[in-house]
């Protein structure tokens, strides 16, 4: 699959995003807006209750877009702040848009998908993911990245005394990702483990799932043990999008990562099935059923969104990473996953040839909406259900400056394994899992969040001396992604580097955080050694008795990135306290009383 979208597109953007003389010699370049070029990740687009509009949350420009589907135009253009990054939205039973600001902290409020409406704005949590809306009680439900489950009042206040605040939150596992009501209860999801959450009225969690693991078979010329068949398990992982289909179900769509051993030679991350060792999936779970894993309806890499037709007679699941929408009757739901290799899916191809779409969503009257945020634009394409296809094509223009980036597009773009570097490093962060390279041994895949330019060299072993470095060996040999050009070698870097650390939940019990950090910063356990600075680490390498010589890596967002330690062995910060964490050549702290490694996990669950 190219990596290049349409040259008038590259063009338009070139154009656009340098209208005039480049800065003077010797002079950087202007810094883009805090959320120019985001990670994608699904769900920003909206079609409204009554069929009549389209709202479109803009995370790379910081704004909320309302189209009139009728007439095709744009309505509403509104503002947010700069960094806010807007991402899931929902409608209540008043008409209102809520919008989850994931950067900003908040959720936005637009009171009307009309021309001339406000935008009110109320914080709930460090960084919102999931919302919801339930119309028994008339609130929203907001599910965060640090645990946070807060429910307010969908009115913005009503509250005795008035006001805006929570009317319930609670603290569950940290990672969580979609909330959709189901009567009584709350399905969440948690974005790298795929877990599925169930939540009583009461707001107890009564029930955890996981999608089904699957079997694979293995690619040529790996081994397989004698008398036994060559398949692999297939494990689920990264739900990138759960909705709710018209007769009760949940569809999530999400990755599954393939067992197989992996290489360090040209094409050494495929050799499984024709998707390598991460395919996307699709599990259905039904009411007070276990859940069960459906034949692939689209093969490509970065399932990040998925959309159900109102009547429920059709699902589509984007894939970014091949700029494709796979578009499929219901039915489809029903069909078992077959446990082999997956072929190609009974389904229609949608390209629009407009780069990377990033969401996709359905109209009233069957229509399958696309939203392209580099032109930026929606494709309409009318009528599918009735032609078979995937209908006439209308492309609607949104104002606004066009946003390619090469750097982001070479992220997710799907390589010839089938595999992007986002499959690994979902929203330029960590997939949370452990793999097995022949020549190393097991390895957990690092983040990317938090100022990485200034984090070389990179690997657990530092082989890697610079990002250009990182590209040739991974994404061009490993990932056989092709050369890298030179747009992509010098955008990468700075687009990186704009991704933030996960925000940590503020803290439970405050002081135990500030007792955790005289102790984190105390000689005598001597952490801050190597755990020095405003990163949290001085990029060195060390051998603190955890099985070889290992680069110090960042604490940042240190409590969101279970396993810990370079193969895993440490499945909680408690843990790498433990029988796999280096005893004192790990920081002094076999000393430590429960209470004081209780602090100091409090604080680092606080970085």
């Amino acid at each position: 699959m190219s990596r290049l979208i349409p040259v008038a597109l590259v063009l338009a953007a070139w154009s656009c995003a340098d209208p005039g003389p480049g800065p003077a010699p010797g002079h950087p370049s202007p810094e883009p807006p805090p959320s120019w070029g985001v990670p994608l990740t699904g769900g920003t687009l909206l079609v409204t209750h009554d069929g009549r509009h389209a709202v479109i949350a803009d995370p790379d420009r910081d704004r909320v877009v309302t189209v009139d589907l009728t007439t095709r135009q744009v309505v509403a253009d509104l503002a947010l702040s700069a960094g806010d990054e807007p991402g899931r939205l929902v409608e209540d039973g008043a008409g209102r848009i809520h919008i989850a600001l994931r950067r900003g902290g908040a959720v936005a409020t637009l009171a009307a998908p009309t021309p001339g409406a406000s935008l009110t704005r109320r914080a709930v949590c460090s960084e919102p993911r999931g919302i919801a809306y339930d119309p028994a009680t008339d609130q929203l439900h907001v599910a965060c990245s640090g645990g946070e489950l807060v429910s307010l009042p969908a009115s913005g206040g009503a509250l005795p005394g008035g006001g805006t605040q929570a009317t319930r939150q609670l603290r569950l596992d940290r990672d969580l990702r979609d909330v959709v009501v189901v009567g009584t209860q709350l399905m969440v999801t948690r974005f790298r483990t795929a877990e599925l959450l169930t939540l009583d009225a009461q707001g107890e969690v009564i029930g955890r799932v996981v999608p089904p693991v699957v079997k694979r078979e293995v690619g040529a010329g790996l081994p397989v043990a004698p008398g036994s068949e060559p398949l692999v398990d297939a494990v689920p992982a990264v739900a990138w999008r759960m909705l709710a289909t018209p007769d009760g179900r949940l569809v999530i769509a999400h990755q599954r990562q393939v067992q197989t051993q992996l290489g360090m030679f040209p094409g050494g991350y495929g050799g499984s099935c024709p998707s390598g060792i991460v395919e996307s999936a699709v599990t259905v779970v039904s009411p007070g059923a276990a859940p069960v894993a459906v034949a692939p309806i689209a093969i490509g890499a970065l399932p990040i969104d998925l959309a159900i037709s109102r009547d429920g007679a059709q699902i589509a699941v984007l894939s970014a990473g091949n700029h494709h929408v796979a578009l499929a009757p219901a039915a489809a739901l029903s069909a078992p996953d077959g446990n082999r290799c997956p072929s190609e899916p009974a389904a229609a191809w949608i390209d629009d040839q407009l780069g990377a779409p990033s969401s996709v969503a359905f109209g009233s009257d069957g229509a399958l909406l696309v939203y392209y945020p580099e032109v930026p634009a929606i494709v309409v394409h009318s009528g599918p259900a009735a032609s078979g296809g995937v209908g006439v094509a209308t492309t609607i223009e949104l104002p606004g400056p066009l946003g390619y980036d090469a750097g982001r597009a070479m992220f997710h773009a799907q390589t010839q394994l089938g595999i992007a570097c986002a499959s690994c490093h979902p929203e330029g962060r960590d997939d949370g899992l452990v793999w097995d390279f022949a020549e190393l041994g097991l390895r957990r895949t690092q983040s990317l969040g938090g100022h990485v330019l200034r984090r070389a060299p990179y690997h657990w072993s530092a082989d890697l001396a610079d990002l250009d470095q990182l590209m040739d060996s991974v994404f061009s040999n490993r990932m056989a992604g092709g050369a890298v050009t030179h747009s992509e070698r010098v955008s990468l870097g700075a687009w990186l580097d704009r991704i933030p650390a996960p925000v940590a939940a503020a803290a439970i019990d405050p002081a135990a955080t500030a007792r955790g950090q005289h102790l984190f910063e105390s000689a005598e356990l001597a952490c801050t050694t190597c755990h020095a600075g405003e990163l949290f680490t001085n990029n060195q390498r060390f051998d603190v008795g955890t099985g070889g010589v290992f680069k110090v890596p960042s604490l940042l967002g240190v409590g969101v990135r279970p396993p810990y330690l370079h193969d895993g062995c440490a499945a909680t910060l408690a843990d790498r306290f433990g029988a796999c964490g280096g005893g004192d050549l790990h920081g002094h702290t076999s000393a430590l009383t429960a209470p004081e490694l209780a602090d100091l996990i409090a604080y680092l669950e606080a970085l």
